[in-house]
């Protein structure tokens, strides 16, 4: 029987393994240009996010022909290029040992902080390798601990592998962190290569998580995906709208109304208007229902001070226009008084046509300027 020589086969392995090594190419992303997400276009799902990154030694075999921990940082960084700067806390964790991990099973490695692209992107770079264990939970638990003294909702963002983690401890480690936030935080999972057991606690996590849901790296290559992605975990489409009058913060001259108030285009507390109060050029009022209705919040709402402000169209000689629309404001603060609102809480103004919310050029813009509105002090 033919024997090979022992001193020659280790040699023999040895250089096919250092062939393998050195024909696999390197890792080149494809171009990705991320769809800008307007910051004016939504409102903030999250207050935090934390991206919890594998560095373990499973993420230095190969996906797709791309190691799967470089693949890992494309993903995170087509993330960080796509979501808009809207005011989050964020933080970046990752978990391994060994060299690459600096000798420790977890680390915050940005965060956490003001979310910016570039420090994230900075933070990102500075990975270079991955070795070690995969201990899953030391991440979450890092991401746990970073997130102590938070305010608002939670998003925490797995990507991994999912492979050699052990599941028990990795959910006890979600469990505390829902434990210590509650319906504040959602885990999100997304899992690189298609294994099996490593999609089944991907979707354990998300299962004791209560929120949140599993998704394939390659779903989310595409900056359409990506902007879908973000858009769910981080986002709520549509302007963001703090006192919830209907009227988006960028256009919203009276920011702080109270919840139930009529407000005019650019979110004002509309109190009167001369098509429902006044008759023209006469400061007798005649409807009084919004008034009633503005009395009844004043009342439920006795912390609420400002200035009934009166306005008019540019009918009219400009100084004739001032005294009249502080005789109508003077109307509505008498009627205020008398339906039981303190007369210290309001103050009177009349602004005449100086500051009109829409053209004059026609009679519907007209219309719109010739009005009573409530300032709420801020």
């Amino acid at each position: 029987m033919y024997k090979m020589n022992r001193s020659i086969v280790p040699a023999f392995m040895l250089a096919g393994v250092l062939a393998g090594c050195a024909s696999a190419p390197p890792y080149t992303p494809e171009p990705f240009t991320p769809i800008t997400l307007e910051p004016t276009a939504y409102t903030k799902k999250v207050d935090n996010f934390v991206i919890i990154l594998d560095s373990s030694s499973s993420m230095n075999e190969r996906h797709q022909g791309n190691e799967k921990f470089l693949y890992a940082k494309d993903i995170v960084s087509r993330m960080n290029q796509t979501i808009p700067p809207l005011d989050y806390q964020a933080g970046l964790v990752v978990f391994g040992s060994g060299g690459c991990m600096d000798w420790k099973y977890s680390k915050l490695v940005y965060g956490m902080t003001p979310y910016t692209q570039s420090g994230l992107a900075s933070s990102l770079d500075s990975l270079e390798c991955a070795s070690g264990i995969t201990p899953l939970s030391e991440g979450v638990d890092r991401a746990d601990a970073a997130l102590d003294g938070s305010s608002g909702e939670i998003a925490v963002i797995i990507v991994s592998d999912f492979e050699q983690a052990d599941p028990p401890r990795v959910l006890d480690a979600v469990d505390n962190l829902k434990s210590n936030y509650g319906d504040r935080v959602c885990v999100y999972s997304i899992h690189i290569d298609r294994d099996r057991g490593a999609r089944k606690l991907a979707d354990q996590i998300d299962h004791v998580s209560g929120c949140g849901f599993a998704t394939n790296a390659d779903e989310i290559v595409t900056p359409e995906a990506m902007a879908d992605y973000v858009t769910r975990v981080l986002l709520i489409p549509g302007p963001l709208d703090s006192d919830g009058d209907g009227v988006p913060d960028d256009i919203d001259q009276c920011p702080d109304t109270p919840p139930g108030v009529r407000v005019n285009a650019v979110g004002c507390w509309v109190l009167a208007d001369d098509n429902v109060l006044f008759e023209v050029d006469r400061t007798e009022i005649r409807d009084t229902t919004m008034l009633d209705e503005a009395i009844e919040i004043l009342i439920a709402n006795p912390e609420i001070t400002g200035e009934i402000q009166g306005h008019t169209d540019s009918t009219g000689p400009a100084e004739y226009n001032m005294g009249l629309s502080l005789r109508r404001a003077e109307a509505v603060f008498d009627y205020m008084v008398q339906g039981g609102v303190a007369a210290e809480r309001m103050r009177v103004e009349g602004y005449g046509e100086e500051r009109p919310i829409a053209t004059n050029d026609t009679a519907e813009g007209r219309a719109q300027n010739r009005r009573v509105e409530l300032h709420p002090d801020r």
